[in-house]
């Protein structure tokens, strides 16, 4: 009952540009989850990394019977230097957020290269951040290692890509 009151409830209240929504979807790769009966398809920017092995930030989610859900924040660090990140500070349009993952993973290969992301659903704490990475105008980060840390420009493309996903 619970899902379709959510259905209802979100044809009820959202007015959906058709010709908008299909030239969205252009820039979005899909891929329906093959083990939900609730018709579950993912989109990812087309702009986004597709392996972890390459540096990233972005935003992602699925729709369900077309009904969009679970939004998620992806980041992922690839270089030759270990951080173990544990908190990034962001700098966007000269205003000062931070993010702390609830869990970073970490790999290595790659001819002795690196690589740490987290991938987390979005938390009403987490808005704020998301809608002002979404309309920047300039933004860099700042991963917090246990040791050290790296700053990281944050492209003009990875901002739209954020806004398009929003």
């Amino acid at each position: 009952n619970n899902k379709k009151e959510k259905i209802e409830s979100f044809n009820q209240t959202s007015t959906i540009d058709s010709s908008k929504t299909k030239e969205l979807l252009k820039q979005f790769r899909q891929k329906k989850d093959e083990y939900s009966n609730e018709n579950r398809i993912w989109y990812q920017p087309k702009s986004s990394p597709i392996y972890a092995n390459a540096n990233g930030i972005y935003c992602y989610f699925y729709t369900e019977n077309g009904v969009p859900g679970n939004l998620r924040f992806r980041l992922q660090y690839y270089a030759d230097d270990w951080l173990f990140f544990k908190s990034v500070h962001f700098s966007i349009d000269g205003k000062a957020y931070e993010y702390v993952p609830l869990k970073t993973e970490t790999d290595n290969g790659d001819g002795g290269n690196i690589w740490e992301w987290f991938d987390e659903s979005i938390s009403n704490s987490d808005k704020d951040l998301i809608y002002a990475l979404a309309n920047a105008k300039s933004a860099k980060m700042k991963l917090d290692g246990r040791q050290y840390y790296k700053e990281k420009g944050i492209t003009q493309e990875q901002i739209n890509s954020i806004k398009k996903t929003i």
